[in-house]
């Protein structure tokens, strides 16, 4: 016998973008007297876009979990509910609306089926609905993770670059180097990211490492747009090295490198910019020194007479943001309404304006950092 309970309609996933769940919990007594709490939860995500069959199958599956209604509330048992088309029909015939008159409960179930016919429509023709854009505002953790240190590196070709440095919180424990290397087009933040409780800065300080973060020549610096490549950013990568051994020593530095950072830094050893007596030892994520293309992103640059990045260069200029507003210009929102239908997993298929920007000129990211908010420059 069911004793209590509440019923949530479609409500925001916040562990997973542009997912809504429907949850059932409520309370039940056995025919022995046992109490147990029956809870259930339908996801419907992103991959149900334009996608009738996989709509009700998400919006037809229940995921259950019955526990214990006291003490511990231990689990029980877990299982899936299915409900097929015909149990879903006679269910309907079940529902009575609330009102005084008949006036009100037709007005009580047109507000119940609307909102249900909104929400599904929602996700059923995610594509298609109104488009987010980045917020000027965190809401999630502030973590300001400000460098103790930058100092203006200037490499052998004369190019100014930064190095920020943090020193280590741990007192206790002799401070160990430890240089890491970012990507193109970000800056030292993907490593001292503001919107989670520890990033990775917070945690080498406190396990007593002294991190030093290289902002090279493609990353986000003004330099970036007089056509660098990310082979010249080994240069950069050298003098922090220089600068590193000159103010703590000669001993070998650990080193953590990401995305085309990891391709400069590669290079540079490859080619002996870097001598590998200085490196004590390499972590690297996504890439070092064989990038491997995937198929849409070759696509990019050879399908059709003209590369993406001329193509997009003759109407938007050298500079590609990563970020837009409603207030842009008439062709990067006419870039943002075509980004709708970038091919990409079902599963990932969303609204977000800069998630969109970010995928074309990155491909699929794993990681997504703090790239909303920065410009590429496309040569």
């Amino acid at each position: 016998m069911v004793q209590r309970g509440s019923f949530h309609l479609f409500n925001v996933d916040q562990e997973a973008p542009g997912t809504r769940n429907l949850t059932y919990d409520f309370d039940m007594t056995s025919t022995d007297g046992r109490a147990f709490h029956f809870h259930g939860q339908k996801i419907v995500d992103s991959s149900v876009a334009l996608g009738p069959w996989r709509f009700w199958k998400a919006t037809s599956t229940l995921y259950v979990t019955i526990s214990e209604s006291y003490g511990r509330k231990q689990v029980l048992g877990r299982g899936m509910m299915h409900i097929k088309p015909s149990d879903f029909f006679s269910e309907l015939f079940t529902l009575k609306a609330s009102g005084k008159n008949i006036i009100s409960k037709i007005r009580s179930s047109a507000s119940f089926m609307g909102f249900f016919a909104r929400q599904s429509m929602g996700l059923f023709l995610a594509p298609f609905t109104w488009q987010q854009y980045p917020s000027v505002t965190y809401t999630g953790y502030i973590n300001d993770t400000s460098p103790d240190q930058t100092i203006q590196i200037v490499a052998s070709d004369g190019v100014r670059s930064l190095l920020h440095v943090w020193e280590p919180r741990n007192p206790k424990i002799k401070p160990i180097n430890l240089f890491m290397i970012p990507g193109a087009s970000v800056d030292e933040k993907i490593f001292s990211l503001p919107t989670i409780e520890v990033n990775a800065v917070n945690y080498f300080t406190r396990a007593g490492y002294r991190v030093f973060v290289t902002v090279h020549r493609i990353c986000q610096l003004m330099v970036a747009e007089n056509d660098w490549t990310t082979y010249d950013s080994r240069l950069d990568i050298r003098a922090c090295f220089e600068w590193i051994r000159k103010e703590h020593g000669h001993a070998p530095i650990y080193t953590i490198s990401h995305c085309m950072g990891a391709v400069a830094y590669s290079s540079g050893l490859l080619d002996g910019t870097i001598p590998t007596k200085w490196v004590k030892g390499i972590s690297t994520s996504q890439v070092l020194m064989n990038p491997i293309w995937s198929t849409l992103n070759m696509a990019k640059v050879l399908a059709g007479p003209v590369p993406f990045d001329k193509l997009y260069g003759w109407f938007g200029g050298k500079w590609f943001s990563c970020s837009s507003t409603r207030d842009d210009s008439y062709f990067q929102q006419l870039v943002n309404q075509i980004l709708r239908f970038y091919p990409d997993e079902r599963e990932e298929i969303c609204n977000n304006v800069s998630c969109h920007r970010c995928s074309l000129i990155f491909g699929r990211l794993v990681f997504l950092f703090t790239l909303s908010s920065f410009p590429v420059y496309l040569k």
